[in-house]
């Protein structure tokens, strides 16, 4: 199915009177259940080079609108979102490749339009969620047929999706979210992989360096620099595509009360002419990079030092340097789209500690959480939680600036008595622990997907004589999609919930509670640790 909508674009270059245009096809699936229903206004956003993106949203009158003045431009890059009457997002498009908007000329561009698919992968499956859909609907939760051990997924100019596998690239046409071709021979083991912008190309990194693949003809360059756990790419000063790699990457620890340390290394390489070259070492410890698509600027989060930063200095070269961009604690993920930079860290939990005999003492970095009890007894053991952890969602302007905040509250879980038949007495736990694993930025920058892993603790309760209750110790995994325009989180699915129960002489028995209905998930328990989305930003 096609639908054309024909813009005008008034000339903006000194002197010029004359106006230009240009058709865009929005091309959607022919299936129904893959198209997108219910749109009212179409937003068109611009991007060209340095400058701000500039965003013309009009309302839909059949299968026609009008965007107003368009400033005549060269490279620029087109972005199309679809949104119903609530303003939620409903369609996704983005134009293959730059265009060049042209005072006296009519140029015509193909944009695949798609649902705003989100897609989780735990290294065996890859599942999908539809967040047009309620979370009750049947069809919010999906799974991708006939993929191996996928480990990250890349939206490659939304028409296809690059799913990288352990030793292997697949790629699947989105109108019909069906394989085709035939996989591509990786030549490592695969740990992450990045969308190459303005092209059909996708750099993975691996545990031997950075390939750099083309999905249309399957040919692999590889550029042999040792194990890199992160990639992302953007382009250089001089216009080449840099295909930056992170080496080291130092994750924070589930446990707030671990010290955060390592050390971290930057690889760069010329996605055009990939060749071995030396990394670079960082001034600090890195969980994760991202580069801006169309401008110049690559990004780091800090968890040890609790910052975002800009890499800067002679990156190929010489020696990176870093720049504060932005406060958050325990930053570990992020991403870069349309014009700003999000990121995800954690505020850690208030943990309380007691000594053997059950006094108050103060918690130190190998104060341990012990269930079921055992081994030597500790001068100082985490009793409960105070105030739990939370995730903290931070977008910021490209250029610098006040962020938007999500400072999410503290997730809570219940554990249930499983020999109380009314299901009534309960454990409700703050959590002791919360780290994000990935983060992927939807088109339009109001949404993120996100998965991240979260542990509840709490040590047994004894009158003296008999352990009335256990001791418990649950990690749970969650996919989210949160909503910065409302502070909130838009949909979750709780994907998994692993329960330690301790001995007891009075209740002995515990389960994990079942999430309501819209946050259960409809494929067992699985443990989620990438995120990709359509025309999103990873």
């Amino acid at each position: 199915m096609r639908l054309s909508l024909l813009i005008t674009a008034a000339c903006a270059i000194s002197g010029c009177t004359s106006e230009g245009s240009f058709d865009l096809v929005l091309t959607l699936p022919s299936d129904p259940e893959l198209r997108p229903t219910g749109m009212t206004t179409v937003t068109v956003v611009l991007t060209s080079g340095d400058e701000t993106p500039v965003a013309t949203t009009s309302v839909l009158d059949g299968n026609r609108f009008t965007a107003g003045d368009l400033a005549v431009a060269q490279d620029v890059r087109i972005e199309v979102q679809l949104r119903d009457v609530s303003n939620r997002l409903v369609g996704v498009g983005e134009a293959a490749e730059l265009v060049d908007i042209v005072a006296d000329q009519k140029t015509v561009v193909s944009i695949p339009v798609r649902r705003p698919f989100v897609y989780a992968s735990n290294g065996a499956a890859l599942f999908s969620f539809d967040p047009t859909l309620d979370p009750t609907d049947t069809k919010f939760q999906g799974q991708v047929m006939g993929v191996n051990v996928p480990q990250v997924v890349v939206s490659v100019g939304g028409d296809r999706l690059a799913i990288v596998a352990s030793s292997q690239l697949s790629v699947l046409t989105t109108e019909t979210n069906k394989l085709v071709g035939v996989p591509i021979a990786l030549p490592g083991m695969t740990r992450d992989a990045a969308a190459v912008p303005g092209t059909r190309k996708v750099a993975v990194a691996h545990d031997q360096g950075i390939a750099i693949v083309d999905i249309d003809s399957g040919s692999v360059v590889n550029a042999m620099v040792g194990p890199v756990d992160r990639v992302t790419v953007g382009p250089s000063s001089d216009g080449r595509l840099l295909a930056y790699g992170l080496v080291g990457r130092v994750q924070p620890n589930i446990n707030p009360l671990q010290t955060c340390g390592g050390t971290s290394a930057l690889v760069t390489i010329d996605v055009d002419a990939p060749a071995v070259v030396t990394p670079k070492p960082l001034p600090q410890p890195v969980s994760d990079l991202a580069a801006a698509p169309e401008n110049v600027g690559l990004f780091a989060t800090l968890p040890c030092m609790g910052k975002v930063v800009k890499i800067q200095g002679d990156i190929e070269s010489g020696n990176p340097t870093f720049t504060d961009f932005a406060t958050l604690e325990r930053a570990t993920v992020l991403a870069v789209a349309g014009g700003r930079v999000f990121a995800a860290g954690t505020r850690a939990s208030v943990p309380n500690c007691t000594t053997p005999g059950g006094n108050p003492v103060a918690c130190v970095p190998d104060s341990p959480t012990r269930c079921p009890p055992g081994g030597p007894i500790p001068a100082s053991a985490v009793d409960y939680v105070t105030e739990g952890a939370h995730l903290i969602v931070q977008s910021i302007p490209l250029s610098g600036g006040m962020p938007i905040t999500l400072d999410l509250p503290g997730r809570r879980e219940t554990i249930f008595d499983d020999d109380d038949p009314a299901k009534q007495h309960a454990q409700v736990l703050q959590s002791f622990g919360t780290v994000p694993l990935d983060l992927v930025a939807l088109p339009g920058g109001q949404q993120v997907g996100l998965v991240a892993t979260s542990n509840y603790y709490i040590q047994q309760l004894s009158n003296g004589i008999n352990v009335v209750l256990p001791c418990l110790d649950a990690t749970t995994s969650d996919w989210m999609l949160l909503d910065l325009a409302s502070s909130s989180i838009a949909q979750r699915v709780r994907t998994s919930c692993a329960l330690v129960v301790g001995p007891a002489d009075d209740f002995p028995n515990w389960k994990c509670d079942v999430p309501p209905p819209g946050e259960r998930s409809s494929f067992g328990e699985y443990v989620p640790l990438s995120v990709g989305a359509l025309f999103g930003a990873r």
